[in-house]
């Protein structure tokens, strides 16, 4: 007897080893705020941007404007309320207005120095900030560009610990297939990864959580179904087409038109991914914020 007895135990030690040891990445919704405002101009939120601590959040929208908030966050860091800090227009190089096909930004990313990058869609670019209402400044277009839609340009911008800028349009350029991902480092584009459209699922934010790991934010839409949101985790460690892993996928209008997302970390030490929608001005949408907290275990 006693025999088996000692294999049965060196089994089961085994296998809670070899659980122990698999960890996956968890997104779980951790909070919600309705931001509505009945103001014109506010509204169609499509990019966004967070402080270190969690407390000032700066948003554009997809007309040129820029909103900032100050949020308001319980003993847990729960978000609970806001108040607008200020708001202004975005500028052209020239440091005027921006105007018709200049207007549409869709993304905003900020390096360790405090420099702005915004994607534009419709004229398609990326311009830098030194100050959020101070003038623009180029940055030189990859020749994919000029092939992207008008509608479907440039709708994510990420920025790596190396301040190396991510950008990725919404589909892909005129005649190709796969989804691009470039990179923006000494004054010039490349183009690192290329990825397959998934289940119709269209990209709107991504976010680094680690040197080579890019948090991908993803939207689909049906007039059955309304709104989906989902989350893939992508390695940019080589070229090659690995698929990335689904981590979230939210129900049917669980969210409205999740577009802007951000990372910042907690007291706590956990790692908290933000997320704002783009009401597009629509009656029946509306603009809210919805927080996750990312998990590795």
């Amino acid at each position: 007897m006693k025999h088996p007895i000692f294999f049965l135990f060196i089994f089961f030690a085994s296998v809670a080893v070899v659980t122990g040891d698999t960890k996956t990445w968890k997104l779980i919704p951790t909070g919600y705020l309705n931001i509505e405002r009945n103001e014109d101009n506010y509204g169609g939120f499509s990019g966004i941007d967070i402080s270190d601590d969690g407390l000032e959040l700066l948003m554009i929208t997809d007309k040129s404007f820029f909103f900032e908030l100050n949020l308001i966050r319980d003993q847990n860091q729960n978000i609970k309320d806001f108040a607008i800090k200020r708001d202004g227009r975005l500028l052209s190089s020239k440091g005027e207005l921006l105007d018709k096909r200049n207007t549409d930004s869709e993304s905003i990313v900020r390096d360790s120095n405090g420099v702005y990058f915004i994607s534009f869609e419709s004229n398609n670019r990326v311009m830098k900030h030194e100050n959020i209402d101070g003038k623009a400044k180029f940055l030189e277009r990859h020749q994919d560009f000029k092939k992207l839609g008008s509608n479907s340009g440039i709708e994510a911008l990420a920025i790596d610990k190396y301040n190396r800028l991510v950008a990725i349009p919404e589909k892909p350029p005129k005649g190709k297939n796969l989804l691009p991902i470039y990179r923006y480092e000494s004054d010039t584009w490349s183009l690192i990864k290329e990825i397959e459209i998934n289940n119709d699922f269209l990209v709107t934010g991504a976010v680094f959580i680690s040197e080579n790991k890019l948090l991908l934010l993803e939207r689909k839409f049906s007039w059955t179904n309304g709104f989906k949101s989902r989350f893939r985790l992508l390695s940019l460690d080589f070229f090659g087409n690995n698929k990335p892993k689904i981590i979230f996928t939210s129900n049917p209008n669980q969210f409205d038109n999740l577009e802007g997302l951000a990372i910042w970390n907690d007291a706590k030490g956990n790692k908290r991914v933000i997320t704002v929608s783009d009401d597009n001005f629509h009656p029946l949408q509306r603009s809210e914020i919805v927080e996750f907290i990312l998990k590795f275990e």
